[in-house]
């Protein structure tokens, strides 16, 4: 298992399952988009909100944890 993964998963275990499943469908977009270029626009478009969730919620969490500090 990669550093990537178990982090992934130590996140999951935290914020929630969905954030697993953000990752995975941006591995795929990945996979699937980038190296084997097979998506077309509108297989992006429906993976794209979960991957602005992620995104989202991440900063969310880092700005909280940097007012803290």
């Amino acid at each position: 298992m990669t550093s990537l993964e178990k982090a992934m998963e130590r996140i999951s275990d935290v914020i929630g399952a969905w954030f697993e499943g953000g990752w995975d469908k941006a591995n795929y977009l990945h996979v699937w988009g980038f190296h084997e270029a097979k998506l077309n626009v509108e297989a992006v478009k429906r993976r794209f909100p979960h991957l602005e969730k992620m995104v989202n919620e991440s900063l969310k969490i880092v700005r909280s944890l940097h007012h803290k500090g």
